[in-house]
């Protein structure tokens, strides 16, 4: 069975480099496929070279990517055994899910399905931007999503062996302890 890291932190804190450094460690101590588990979408010109940026700096070091903005089911199944899983990032999911209607119950149930079926092959980190460093909406789609990112965090803390707060490049372990 593999551990549950999530990572949160602000806009350029260095989470996501942090989560992919951390595997590739872990990686090299274990062996195993590195697996990299986008939720972006090339919806303009910038984030396709942002996403074609990214995905020539993982071949470096033999990532698979998985680019999968939604059916998280669909991507349990890309995912060999023994893996070890980066998932960048949770509030684009989270987005995609709700611009297409999805309703909060099945959201979290998928969540947690998922978070449940990848530990049973893969070591996991988990990625999200923490948003309510922003001013709060009170009304409509943003105050619907800040709420349910806040439930979501809440949902990946509770699953997670670890979680860390991502700060100006510094982890702040604030559940859990890190691999030797």
């Amino acid at each position: 069975m593999g551990t549950v890291t999530v990572i949160i932190g602000g806009v350029r804190s260095g989470k996501t480099g942090w989560a992919e450094h951390e595997a590739v460690s872990l990686q090299h101590e274990t062996g195993g496929s590195l697996v990299y588990l986008a939720s972006g979408v090339a919806f303009d010109r910038e984030m396709k070279e942002r996403i074609e940026r990214h995905r020539k700096d993982r071949a470096d070091e033999n990532w698979l990517t998985i680019e999968q903005p939604v059916d998280l089911p669909e991507a349990i199944r890309k995912i060999p055994e023994r893996a070890i899983v980066v998932w960048d990032c949770v509030t684009t999911w989270l987005t995609n899910e709700l611009m297409r209607g999805s309703e909060k119950a099945q959201v979290m149930h998928d969540l947690c399905y998922f978070i449940k079926s990848v530990r049973m092959q893969a070591d996991l980190y988990i990625v999200s931007n923490e948003v309510l460093s922003e001013p709060v909406f009170t009304e409509g789609f943003t105050s619907d999503y800040q709420r349910m990112i806040g439930e979501v965090h809440q949902v990946l803390v509770k699953e997670s062996n670890c979680a860390v707060e991502m700060e100006a490049g510094l982890a702040l372990i604030r559940k859990g302890e890190m691999w030797e």
